[in-house]
């Protein structure tokens, strides 16, 4: 079994390293690499490989919201939202992305409906601050960038944090106010975490560990890392994984990387074994 998933997982690599590729032409051709991403999803419905069909779903996602973000690059927001409208799931990056489009639309209250949406993910407030100077509240923007700050300390290595930082400067320092929202990349090389490279191993260790829980193998969308010893000071990881219509939640301790499971909504931590009894 453990071959078989490694195999898919290998896969999913080999088409993150062609994407980066891709990501790295678009800076200098987008609508080339545009009809790039049209034969690439072409190919994608007819792949019948027993691996990469696997994938098929997901590389079909990632596509589409690449096209999306090379869209609004290149001013054709209304056809960005067409691609993001490929996902029912409208929140996080997803959101940001939408407000960002309806921003350059001059579609405030639409902006606004989407802003409202986002929940609690990187950058959110960042992306507040800039819808607030977007629609020329400069004090709101600032106060929303100062609450991201004194909100955010555990993190101030994500480049979210940062950029807040250094929208409070040149607001302070009266300088223009920006007018749009930033749309979050899916390029995977882009650095959102500058110092993650500082437990790279450690985070690489951990992905391959969740990679092999059967739960996560149907229909995956997602693996990401909502908090690490970096940020908390805690002993242990919290990543969460996307399949289909279901998420799963789980620690893994940083020194033995044993993994347990756990419940967000009742705050339970437990092992894999009773996780699977109480299902």
């Amino acid at each position: 079994m453990h071959e078989e998933m490694d195999k898919v997982s290998n896969e999913l690599r080999n088409f993150d390293v062609q994407l980066i590729k891709l990501y790295k032409e678009s800076e200098n051709n987008p609508k080339g690499v545009i009809s790039k991403i049209d034969s690439l999803l072409v190919a994608n419905k007819k792949e019948t490989d027993k691996y990469k069909s696997q994938i098929k779903s997901s590389i079909e996602s990632s596509l589409h919201y690449f096209k999306a973000e090379l869209f609004y690059k290149i001013g054709k927001y209304d056809k960005s939202i067409s691609e993001l409208d490929f996902e029912d799931y409208k929140k996080g990056d997803a959101a940001i992305a939408y407000t960002a489009n309806y921003v350059k639309l001059k579609d405030f209250k639409t902006a606004k409906s989407f802003i409202d949406s986002i929940g609690r993910c990187n950058g959110n407030y960042y992306a507040l601050g800039n819808y607030y100077e977007s629609i020329g509240d400069k004090t709101s923007a600032l106060k929303t960038y100062k609450y991201n700050l004194e909100n955010d300390k555990s993190r101030k290595h994500f480049i979210y944090y940062k950029w807040a930082e250094r929208r409070v400067e040149e607001l302070e320092q009266n300088r223009p106010l920006i007018n749009e929202i930033f749309f979050p990349t899916g390029n995977s090389s882009f650095e959102i975490c500058e110092v993650c490279n500082l437990d790279n191993e450690k985070r690489g260790k951990i992905m391959k560990l969740i990679e092999g829980i059967p739960e996560n193998q149907n229909d995956w969308s997602s693996t990401s890392f909502k908090e690490s010893p970096y940020d908390t000071g805690k002993s242990y990881y919290w990543v969460k994984v996307k399949a289909g219509n279901k998420e799963f939640n789980y620690y893994v301790d940083q020194n033995t990387f044993e993994i347990k499971y756990f419940n967000p909504k009742t705050k339970t931590v437990m092992t894999l074994e009773d996780w699977r009894k109480g299902k």
